[in-house]
């Protein structure tokens, strides 16, 4: 009976190198708080397009659902906290009253291959559109600009209808598993 040559330390360190290079597209989403490093550059307004997807109005609130979609030639990271902006009337108004984070769900950094979507959540605090009449012009909006993180640009989203009269929380943009635009 002969030995192989390949030993216990050898076999651990390829059985390490195999784990790791199945775990590592995981790594892929990573924390919202942007601290690692990412291999692919963050996205850039002119390679994304913005299109509104879902609307759950429910008991005074509404959950709002826009894909942001990669129509560049390449993979890039979609995260961050955006500003946003409202449209009426072919003008661009800041959105008073913006909060990170929503009442249901949070997205994660992600990285978007060409055709890929990733997502932005908007909600309106529970209880707010019940309770208030009549609408306010002011508060309306027939669209959306999503001013992105780090001066990267800017993506347009027409015909998504916003109403806010108390404000509006917005998620970080990205994916989440499991996530589903309805």
């Amino acid at each position: 009976m002969t030995r192989s040559r390949l030993g216990t330390p050898a076999r651990l360190v390829l059985s390490v190198l195999f784990a790791t290079l199945l775990v590592n597209p995981l790594a892929l989403n990573e924390p919202a708080s942007g601290t690692q490093k990412s291999p692919f550059p963050s996205c850039i307004g002119s390679n994304l397009k913005g299109v509104f997807a879902y609307s759950n109005v429910y008991a005074g609130g509404d959950l709002i659902t826009v894909a942001v979609v990669n129509v560049g030639v390449s993979a890039c990271r979609l995260s961050g906290y955006p500003k946003l902006l409202g449209t009426r009337g072919g003008h661009e108004f800041p959105i008073a009253n913006v909060v990170h984070g929503t009442q249901d769900v949070n997205l994660r950094p992600a990285i978007l291959g060409p055709r890929v979507s990733g997502a932005l959540i908007l909600d309106a605090p529970l209880g707010c559109n019940a309770n208030v009449a009549p609408p306010v012009t002011s508060d309306q909006y027939t669209g959306a600009v999503i001013v992105l993180p780090n001066d990267k640009g800017h993506v347009k989203v027409v015909g998504l209808p916003l109403y806010m009269p108390c404000g509006l929380g917005e998620s970080s943009l990205g994916w989440a598993k499991g996530f589903v635009f309805n």
